[in-house]
C-alpha cells in the first residue's frame, strides 16, 4: 500500500506551488529521500528547506524525519506483502480484464487496500472525541448520497438497534429542514467521498449556522468538509475505473461504521445492553407452527 503517496495525491491540489514542487520530487524520486540531507534535497528540487518541512506537515507528518520513517515502514510492508503473493491493485477500465480471476483478484485487492489504508489513517484521539460526542448526543443526524449513502444508512440502522435518537432521510428537502433544527447537543455526520457533492455541501453550509457538532467521514485532502467540520474521520481507497461504478470507498466507510458502532456500544454498554438482547431475541425466536 502506498499510503504516503496516497496522502500526497489527496492533498496535492491544495498545496502551494513550492510544496507542489516538493511533492513532485518525492513522487518521482522517493529513493533520494534516504540518500540526501534536507539541505541537498531542497537544492535538487529547486525549493527551500522550509518548503520541505511545510510539505511534510501538510500531509500529516511532524517533519522530514517522520516522513522518511513512514516511507521506510511502507517499503518494508510492501515487500512482505509481495512475498506472500497478495493480489495487487491494477488500474484498468472495466473492459480491459481478460478473465474472471483477474476481476476477482483486483476487486479483492482494492477492497482490502481500502480498509488497510483507512486503518493506517486511524486517529484514536479524534475518534475518541467523536465517540464521546455521539454517546452524549441528544440527536444524531446522518447524511450521505449515492455510494456514501449506503454506509450512512448502515450506521443509522445500527444506532437504531441500540435505541439512539438518530435521523436518516433520502429526501433532500426533509434533510434541509432537519439539519436547520440541529441544536448544541446534536451531532451531524456527513458521509462523502469528497466535497464536490452539491447536496452534501448544501447541507454542510446549513449546519455551519447551527450549534451542533459536525463530523466528516471522507477522503484525505484539504477541502470545505475537512477544514470546516469539527472532526474528520478519513476513509480513503484506491481509484480503479470511475466509469465502472465499482467503489472500494464503501469498504473504507463501512470499516469506520462498524468501528463507530462498536465503540459507541462498548462505551454505553450498561445503557444499551437490554436493547441488544431484545433485538437479538426478536430475530432468533423459533418459528411457531
Amino acid at each position: 500500500m502506498n499510503i504516503v503517496s496516497e496522502k500526497i495525491k489527496s492533498c496535492y491540489n491544495s498545496l502551494p506551488s513550492s510544496e507542489k514542487a516538493v511533492a513532485d520530487f518525492v513522487l518521482e524520486r522517493k529513493g533520494d529521500l534516504f540518500q540526501y540531507p534536507i539541505k541537498e534535497l531542497a537544492r535538487l528540487s529547486g525549493t527551500t528547506q522550509a518548503s520541505w518541512t511545510r510539505f511534510a506537515q501538510a500531509i500529516g507528518y511532524n517533519g522530514l524525519k517522520d516522513l522518511k520513517n513512514a516511507y521506510y515502514a511502507e517499503i518494508n510492508t510492501s515487500l512482505i506483502q509481495a512475498e506472500k503473493g497478495n493480489p495487487r491493485v491494477s488500474f484498468k477500465d472495466v473492459n480491459e480484464y481478460t478473465s474472471l480471476q483477474s476481476i476477482a483478484d483486483n476487486i479483492c485487492a482494492t477492497s482490502v487496500q481500502a480498509i488497510q489504508t483507512t486503518y493506517r489513517l486511524f486517529d484514536a484521539g479524534s475518534f475518541n472525541e467523536v465517540i464521546d460526542k455521539l454517546v452524549l448526543a441528544k440527536q444524531i443526524q446522518i447524511f450521505g448520497v449515492g455510494a456514501a449513502g449506503i454506509a450512512a444508512y448502515d450506521l443509522y440502522c445500527k444506532l437504531q438497534r441500540i435505541h439512539y435518537n438518530v435521523v436518516f432521510n433520502q429526501d433532500h428537502h426533509m434533510n434541509m429542514m432537519t439539519i436547520s433544527q440541529a441544536q448544541e447537543n446534536d451531532v451531524i455526520l456527513f458521509f462523502s467521498d469528497n466535497a464536490k457533492n452539491k447536496e452534501i455541501m448544501e447541507l454542510f453550509n446549513i449546519a455551519k449556522g447551527t450549534a451542533a457538532t459536525t463530523v466528516a467521514i471522507t477522503k484525505l485532502g484539504n477541502n470545505q468538509l475537512t477544514t470546516g467540520c469539527d472532526f474528520v474521520l478519513f476513509a480513503t481507497s484506491p481509484e480503479i475505473d470511475k466509469k465502472s461504478g465499482i467503489s472500494s470507498s464503501r469498504f473504507a466507510q463501512l470499516f469506520l461504521v462498524d468501528t463507530i458502532y462498536t465503540s459507541v456500544a462498548n462505551r454505553d454498554y450498561d445503557n444499551i445492553k437490554e436493547y441488544l438482547r431484545d433485538s437479538y431475541e426478536v430475530f432468533n425466536e423459533p418459528i411457531k407452527e
